[in-house]
Order: structure tokens, then sequence, then C-alpha cells
């Protein structure tokens, strides 16, 4: 299973425009990162708490911007992504 990178936007945010841009960027360049991007004002959606701003960066469910990232930030976190080993549950 890839990691998946989660932008949370909202219509009215004037960071969320980059974001969308960001998050097709990402999926281009980075096809090893799953990436979803999730309007907070859709109503079926379950927020987490953790998330009170937008845009708001999650990289398997861990908080990793606030904000837009940088390039470099980008760059970093799916360098990380990549080398990160997968957990299975043998359960």
């Amino acid at each position: 299973m890839k990691p998946v990178l989660k932008i949370f936007v909202t219509e009215h945010c004037s960071g969320c425009v980059e974001a969308l841009r960001i998050a097709a960027w990402v999926a281009q360049d980075y096809p090893h990162l799953g990436v979803e991007v999730i309007d907070i004002n859709t109503p079926e959606i379950i927020v987490p708490e953790a998330v009170f701003a937008t845009p708001t960066y999650m990289l398997d469910n861990r908080i990793v911007s606030l904000g837009n990232p940088s390039p470099a930030e980008v760059t970093q976190w799916a360098r990380e992504a990549r080398v990160k080993p997968i957990l299975v549950d043998e359960s």
C-alpha cells in the first residue's frame, strides 16, 4: 500500500488554490505517493480533530504542514515516504 498525502481544503481559502496546484504536481512527480484532496465542507467527510485550518497536509495521518509547503519540504516527504518500511499486519 502506498503512502497517502491528504490535503484538506475549503472553497473560500486563499491558500487552497495553491494547494490544488501542489496536489497535481505531487501526483505527477511522485507516483509512489497517493494524493487525496479533501474538502472539509463536504457533509459526509469526517475531518480529523488535528485539522483546524486549511490547507493542512497529512502524510499517512500525520500532519506535515499547516499551510502550503515549500517544494523542498514536499521533496523531503516524498523521499522519506519512499524509504519508509511498509508494515504488514500479520494478525
